[in-house]
């Protein structure tokens, strides 16, 4: 499938707001685990399973969309690129690795590293200025 880099742009955007309503949950959740001495672990090793989840599928449409646009607006060349995907993708792996802990302390920490990735992505990759119509043809697959 073919798109602007403005839809891709909104889609990725959409993404980043559900993966953060999924970890203010898992935060509620976690809290409300805290609040009891013999709190049900179940319901936040669900939702931690959704978010990896919803994040896995995040990754995989946004790994396909980097290549294209780092290439487009990277004045040093493709191994410079390829190093950059390089490593995003292994902070992907490295962040979903770590959603698997119910571990409250565990769940509060990979939750500020994944907002903190997300954030940073915002703020360097997905933005208008990088992902502008015209700029880049993007294909998506699936």
């Amino acid at each position: 499938m073919k798109m602007t880099p403005s839809t891709a742009l909104a889609e990725l955007i959409a993404q980043h707001d559900n993966l953060r309503s999924l970890m203010d949950h898992c935060e509620d959740l976690a809290d409300s685990l805290d609040g009891q001495a013999d709190g049900d672990p179940l319901p936040l090793t669900r939702e931690l399973a959704r978010l990896r989840v919803a994040f896995d599928a995040h990754n995989q449409y946004e790994e396909q969309l980097l290549r294209p646009v780092l290439l487009e607006h990277d004045t040093h060349g493709t191994v410079r690129v390829e190093r950059m995907i390089a490593d995003h993708v292994h902070e992907h792996r490295t962040i979903g690795s770590r959603l698997d802990s119910p571990a409250t302390a565990d769940v509060r920490d990979v939750i500020e590293t994944l907002r903190a990735h997300l954030d940073a992505e915002e703020r360097y990759l997905l933005s208008a200025r990088v992902l502008r119509d015209g700029a880049v043809s993007i294909h998506v697959v699936g």
